[in-house]
């Protein structure tokens, strides 16, 4: 996944094919076992637009970024761990998006969501609201001149660039959303498998 390699170029000395190996992914993903991988590891641990490429699937042009092909959505803990991911073609507002972004959310002791300017207006905020979470819009002053750094809203970007070092989600290579949740899912187990296996 870190390197992008497609599936039909999986190294020949695999134990299994590459088809084998995709069907195997697909129905984890169906099974949505790699929620439950992030969560269960996530729990241990504590004790952004891409572009697309030529493949079928949903797709859509963000007209702000300039960006044809998919969004991602994605909700964190204050640590920046995965949460929830949410995949849609990159004309559906952040907006619209929010309410199935939370749905996606396993972690039920949520109470409080840090969004910024995109996720405004009555939509997020009934959203909020049915799953019992209090939703702050985080802005601040226009900077003058120069980058900066908006409140809490570093630790979601911080997040995306983790994701975006893996070379199959710089770009949509998917044919599904789903299929693209469940690497996004797994670019975030890597990690804490690392880290857990440093502090085991």
């Amino acid at each position: 996944m870190a390197t992008g390699i497609p599936w039909r170029s999986l190294p020949h000395d695999f134990t299994v094919s590459w088809s084998a190996a995709h069907k195997h992914f697909t129905r984890w993903t169906k099974k949505r076992l790699w929620e439950q991988v992030l969560a269960v590891l996530r729990t241990e641990d504590r004790t952004s637009s891409v572009k697309s490429t030529p493949v079928p699937g949903e797709r859509g042009f963000d007209g702000a970024k300039k960006v044809d092909g998919i969004k991602r959505h994605i909700l964190v803990d204050t640590a920046g761990r995965l949460l929830a991911v949410h995949a849609t073609a990159a004309n559906v507002q952040d907006r619209a998006a929010f309410g199935d972004l939370l749905t996606k959310n396993p972690c039920t002791t949520v109470t409080h969501v840090w969004a910024d300017k995109g996720y405004t207006g009555q939509a997020p905020a009934d959203a909020a609201a049915k799953a019992g979470i209090e939703l702050e819009i985080v802005s601040g002053p226009k900077p003058v001149s120069g980058f900066v750094v908006q409140p809490r809203r570093w630790v979601v970007e911080r997040t995306n660039g983790w994701i975006n070092r893996h070379r199959r989600l710089v770009r949509q290579y998917e044919a599904t959303l789903t299929a693209h949740e469940a690497f996004v899912t797994l670019s975030q187990i890597r990690p804490l498998l690392r880290r857990l296996d440093r502090h085991g």
